[in-house]
């Protein structure tokens, strides 16, 4: 029988979108470290020093002489990597014993080196056009609205990489992080696959088990999203890649055209405009009515662009379906602590095929004892589902959501819904209230100083606190 075992769970609170998790485990006189990511969305000044003031409070969560056990990178996203960039020295200062990721991530995987390739192609290409478009199409969001939603996307999109337009340069900071991460550890990092058990190190053999439940080795399921009910996305890696090649190239072409007269591309060839003096006055009379200005919203000269935006969403699921997934299991109570990063539909999906290594393990019982879920992708529309959280049903469940509702991707015009509406409700119900949002907004029914939230906390033994830098609570095995 393993020992007793608490968990002490901090969210560090971003000033944005981001992801970072300090989990201290303690088994009698024994403890482990546990970070699960550090990250934030963007790159500017105030959040590279928000990012050094978690690192700095994390040194002292550690304490003097010790280190971090295990950290876990999830997956290449900046909003859950950029913390190992803009605080390397603080991480190996720290000292950290082993790094966890993906098996996306290894090297000696011809698999996921494939696959790898094949993303920073994508992620290369989809920056390049953007940046040949943002100059064609700058202050012509007016006239050209579908042109410029779709730059709005590709720049939302790659700004998960570290590459915004205001930036410039290729998207890279992510693929940087997890660089650092395979030679932070003192020993060789673990590359994760699904169905792998492991137990948490410098803990008592059989206190803590990790089950580890994606992301999928099969390619349908990490290429595959489900914002509506019915729908998938299940184009291959490599035929976006095509596809994003053939954009970059209409970019290009774009931004080399002095009058868009002389440009239809990407159509064939054969549908080519020729020279003003070519023209008959049936085609001259035909582009007259064409660019009749009262008209101007029936012309479809841009929608060809709507392609990009379909890609940069294709290559932001892609690396959300990548996440690496871990059911933390407290081995004496049963108690499981879901962690799913940015998971979406391909990944969650697949939870339930997973063939674990370990007899006994079973997906549907690790999700039925669920006591802590890190809500997925910040609360999002696409991520959570349906299929699989209905079988997260302890009646201790608590929630936590890393969103900050002042987020500019949040506040600005028709900007990210996070945290979803239904969702939410959704986890109001399952938790009787016990949901906490990373920005200490939450709403009157969950505030967790006062009824019926107060309550429903102390029913389960648990009392969350709030500084500036994280929201804590403790769980009892």
């Amino acid at each position: 029988m393993s020992d007793q075992v608490s968990v002490n769970v901090r969210m560090y609170r971003l000033h944005e979108l981001g992801d970072c998790f300090l989990l201290t485990f303690e088994s009698g006189a024994k403890s482990c470290r546990m970070l699960i990511d550090c990250g934030s969305f963007r790159n500017g000044g105030d959040s590279i020093a928000r990012l050094r003031q978690i690192a700095e409070q994390l040194r002292k969560d550690v304490g003097s002489g010790e280190r971090l056990d295990v950290v876990v990178g999830t997956h290449q996203h900046n909003d859950h990597l950029s913390g190992f960039v803009h605080c390397e020295k603080e991480f190996r200062e720290i000292g950290v014993d082993q790094v966890w990721l993906s098996w996306l991530d290894d090297p000696k995987d011809a698999k996921a080196q494939s696959i790898g390739k094949a993303h920073d192609n994508l992620k290369l290409q989809l920056a390049a056009a953007r940046d040949e478009l943002s100059a064609v199409w700058k202050g012509r969001s007016a006239t050209h609205p579908r042109a410029a939603r779709a730059l709005e996307v590709l720049d939302d999109m790659l700004g998960f990489y570290g590459a915004h337009a205001a930036a410039g340069g290729p998207p890279e900071l992510p693929a940087r992080g997890v660089r650092i991460l395979k030679t932070l550890g003192s020993k060789k990092p673990l590359y994760l696959r699904p169905g792998r058990t492991l137990d948490l190190p410098a803990l008592p053999a059989g206190t803590v088990r990790v089950h580890v439940l994606g992301p999928p080795r099969k390619e349908s399921l990490l290429n595959r999203k489900d914002p509506k009910k019915g729908e998938s996305y299940d184009h291959a890696l490599a035929g976006a890649g095509l596809l994003a090649s053939r954009v970059l190239e209409a970019s290009k072409a774009k931004s080399r055209t002095a009058s868009p007269e002389e440009d239809d591309y990407p159509f064939n060839q054969v549908y080519k405009r020729r020279r003003t003096s070519e023209r008959s006055p049936e085609l001259a009379k035909m582009l007259l009515a064409y660019r009749k200005r009262t008209d101007a919203w029936r012309t479809i000269d841009d929608d060809w662009l709507e392609t990009a935006g379909a890609l940069a969403l294709f290559l932001d699921e892609f690396t959300n379906n990548s996440s690496l997934v871990l059911a933390i299991e407290l081995v004496e109570s049963g108690k499981v602590l879901l962690f799913a990063a940015d998971a979406q539909t391909g990944n969650w999906s697949s939870w339930k095929d997973v063939v674990w290594e370990q007899p006994g393990v079973k997906t549907d019982d690790l999700l039925s004892r669920t006591v802590l879920y890190k809500v997925g992708h910040h609360a999002s529309h696409n991520a959570t589902l349906v299929e699989a959280f209905e079988k997260v049903n302890h009646p201790d469940l608590v929630a936590l959501i890393p969103v900050h509702k002042k987020d500019p991707n949040i506040t600005k015009a028709n900007g990210w819904k996070m945290p979803a509406t239904n969702l939410f409700k959704r986890l109001r119900e399952k938790t009787e209230n016990r949901v906490l949002q990373m920005d200490g907004v939450n709403p009157p029914s969950c505030n967790p100083t006062k009824d019926p939230a107060r309550a429903a906390w102390k029913r389960v033994g648990i009392t969350p606190k709030t500084s500036d830098l994280a929201i804590e609570l403790e769980i009892r095995g």
